[in-house]
């Protein structure tokens, strides 16, 4: 929506003041787009936010169909730990405290935007992207187009709930670091309104969608502090590990902290597993092997250029300094990852088989090309991914 009309009229203003005035950021914090919406096959142009904060992943759009048409879009914000690197928490009052399940996947925004003739249209867009893609590693846009078939009340939510919905898209067959047994799936996490508010899923009319499961709620008398670690602990109790480095459990949860002033605070919580920072002064590599995936979103290659200014938004330049031959040995696990299901793909295609039609024979010829030990990884690498 048009955060201020007057803007439309500014033209002696360049895209980039026009972008720095709609967001209130710095230019270092904005990335220049220039892309076409799937959805209504219109050409947006503007600047999208870097910042690590309530901005994270906002839309500037300036242009719709190369007409001036300024607006903000908020998106999903980055969350936070309750706590800083001290190990201080810093917890707002609360009036009480609603857990969610955090899921482990890619997220997905519906928002609205309008067009120079005021005309609403309904898209989609990435994390750090401002429309849904389908790339390399990830047919991010295909798999939301089978959400949609899904669940076909998805794109009346917006609208319904007057706010931007940010969803999950999750499975075996969007794997990151958790595992699951549903080959794909989708749930909403929360609304966003105009303002940047978030809103928890039972304050919204989401009919048949499903939204993240809710865990429990924590009342003004209990110690947050003393909860926090309980349920951390919980959520620690629950994993194992699974095949290639991957975990079996929760990712963790999200914490909706509902002040007596009624305004809302949200913080996640991972069980040490998967926590994204050792406090200790280190870097965990499955945090760093998550933001590697999470840049496969986005753009086709993985390198240490693309992935650092993602790391600068949860670890200081010193520790990512101190820390980069681990940080490159992760660059290149992931490369080989994907270089092996890249040549396990194309050797599928070359048998011109479906493994639904013909798996024996399928497998046969596969058998011939890799060792036995890499076999099961082959076959997983087919379902999922051919």
């Amino acid at each position: 929506m048009p955060k201020d009309t007057s803007l439309q009229n500014a033209t002696n203003l360049t895209d980039l003041e026009l972008a720095r005035n709609l967001t209130g950021l710095e230019d270092k914090w904005l990335q220049p787009f220039d892309v076409t919406d799937p959805f209504a096959g219109l050409r947006l142009e503007g600047y999208l936010s870097r910042k690590p904060n309530h901005l994270y992943g906002a839309v500037a759009i300036l242009r719709v169909d190369e007409h001036s048409a300024p607006q903000l879009i908020h998106a999903t914000p980055k969350l936070h730990y309750p706590f800083g690197k001290s190990g201080q928490f810093h917890f707002p009052p609360i009036s009480k405290i609603d857990i969610f399940e955090k899921l482990d996947g890619t997220n997905v925004l519906a928002y609205r935007y309008k067009d120079a003739d005021n005309n609403e249209h309904l898209t989609y867009k990435l994390r750090l992207y401002p429309v849904l893609r389908n790339g390399k590693w990830g047919a991010f846009l295909d798999m939301w187009r089978e959400m949609l078939e899904l669940y076909t009340d998805i794109p009346t939510l917006a609208d319904k709930n007057d706010c931007a919905i940010s969803f999950e898209l999750y499975g075996a067959r969007n794997l990151h670091l958790m595992t699951y047994e549903n080959p794909l799936d989708c749930a909403v996490l929360f609304g966003v309104d105009r303002q940047g508010n978030c809103r928890p899923p039972f304050e919204l009319d989401l009919g048949p969608v499903p939204s993240a499961r809710h865990h429990g709620t924590l009342q003004a008398d209990h110690d947050p502090v003393e909860e926090y670690a309980r349920i951390r602990s919980e959520l620690e109790a629950e994993i194992s590990p699974a095949e290639e480095d991957r975990l079996n459990g929760l990712e963790g949860t999200v914490w909706y902290v509902t002040t007596p002033s009624l305004e809302r605070v949200m913080f996640k919580c991972k069980p040490e597993s998967v926590e994204a920072i050792h406090w200790k002064g280190g870097i965990n590599k499955e945090a760093v092997k998550a933001t590697c995936w999470n840049l496969l979103e986005t753009q086709d290659d993985l390198s240490y250029a693309a992935l650092e200014p993602m790391l600068l938004e949860e670890y200081d330049r010193e520790d990512i300094g101190r820390f980069r031959e681990m940080i490159d040995l992760c660059l290149a696990d992931i490369n080989l990852e994907l270089e092996f299901r890249d040549q396990v793909l194309a050797q599928y295609k070359s048998i011109g088989v479906r493994l639904s039609q013909d798996k024996g024979k399928v497998m046969r010829h596969m058998s011939g090309k890799y060792e036995k030990r890499l076999m099961a990884k082959v076959y997983s690498t087919i379902k999922l991914h051919g």
